[in-house]
């Protein structure tokens, strides 16, 4: 029975644990937090820190393990990757998953792969004041689920967000990107020995300005055609770009009423909530695909139903009388991973992060 290290035991890694126990791997489950819900599921689980590159490794040669993973995590990534380098496993490099972690590294990679992106500034304390075009964006080099994020009309508000955004940051670096118009897409992939596949191309909604924060996720994408087609044709080169051999990524695009495409970060991961969604509309389990990377036996994707999923937030009390009104109307079936709590009239959160949950809202089937 092969071993797999699996980092992180929360509820967005809670699939590729119950994925991985029915392919009849040992799963051990990583995780600072000893009452986490992949506790319950997993073979053995170990208390340990994540972050912990150089424990999570000790224990991985103890173990002897035959793969290590992680979903929707950057600590795990990172983690994983650091380990998975080490022990000669099917992961992508450490450096590669510093590049898809680290904004500033990003950028610089997107600069010399001549992909379009956002003009940016890479500032500290001692710069924030030098950036003056605006709307702009401002968020911390190294976080995620738009934590840190602010959108600006002037410089006034460019030193508020700039101090916000250093209270996410781990690096003491900000970026300052200029303000993209146009819709928002993710892309998701798998990628097994160099070969990449798009798995499925995701809306995602933005919550009104000045707010920036993602609301809701639909597969399939709300999509032209000539949009489709530019963004299958991006992605391998942005793959490879980073040097992503295996496993999930998770790209971000904004695409302009001109069809003008820039790509706004990327992950070597699978973004949240995707395995589930992606399992809604395609009859194809993410997770599964995952694992069959890590042990260099994936071929070529099979869909086998075509039904739309949108994944939505609750990120207000607005959400919430939505989501409450979704429910009783029962025209379409909802599915809520996990327990949504009462909601006061005065919650707003300030990132994905901090929202009240999430749950799925299935849809007619649609055309291929």
């Amino acid at each position: 029975m092969k071993k797999i290290f699996i980092l992180g035991g929360g509820t967005l890694q809670l699939d590729l644990i119950l994925e991985a126990k029915k392919m009849f791997f040992h799963t051990v489950v990583l995780d600072m937090d000893k009452d986490c819900v992949g506790s319950k599921w997993c073979d053995e689980f170990l208390h340990i820190d994540i972050a912990d590159k150089e424990a999570v490794l000790q224990k991985a040669k103890e173990y002897k393990i035959d793969v290590i993973l992680t979903s929707a995590t950057e600590l795990g990534n990172l983690t994983s990757c650091y380990v998975g380098e080490k022990l000669g496993l099917n992961t992508n490099s450490y450096l590669c998953a510093k590049n898809t972690t680290d904004k500033t590294l990003m950028k610089d990679i997107l600069q010399k792969a001549n992909i379009k992106n956002p003009k940016y500034q890479i500032v500290d304390r001692s710069l924030k004041h030098s950036w003056d075009e605006f709307p702009c964006i401002v968020k911390p080099s190294d976080s995620s689920a738009g934590r840190g994020l602010s959108y600006c009309t002037d410089k006034k508000q460019l030193a508020v967000a700039f101090d916000k955004a250093m209270s996410y940051s781990s690096n003491g670096k900000i970026l300052i990107e200029e303000y993209i118009k146009g819709v928002q897409f993710s892309c998701e992939t798998i990628t097994c020995d160099n070969a990449h596949q798009i798995v499925a191309i995701n809306s995602e909604f933005i919550d009104d300005l000045p707010h920036i924060m993602e609301v809701s996720h639909t597969i399939p994408a709300d999509i032209d055609t000539i949009t489709k087609h530019l963004i299958k044709e991006i992605t391998p080169a942005i793959l490879s770009a980073f040097n992503i051999r295996y496993g999930a990524s998770h790209i971000e695009l904004r695409v302009t009423p001109e069809h003008e495409i820039y790509v706004i970060e990327i992950a070597s991961r699978t973004g949240g909530m995707r395995s589930e969604m992606i399992n809604f509309a395609y009859g194809i389990n993410y997770s599964q695909l995952l694992l069959l990377s890590s042990l260099n036996n994936l071929s070529k994707i099979r869909y086998s139903r075509y039904n739309s999923v949108r994944c939505n937030f609750i990120i207000d009390y607005n959400s919430y009388k939505e989501y409450l009104q979704i429910k009783e109307n029962k025209k379409n079936i909802v599915f809520e991973p996990f327990c949504i709590p009462q909601v006061s009239q005065e919650f707003k959160a300030e990132h994905i992060g901090e929202s009240k949950g999430y749950y799925f809202v299935l849809q007619a089937k649609v055309e291929r």
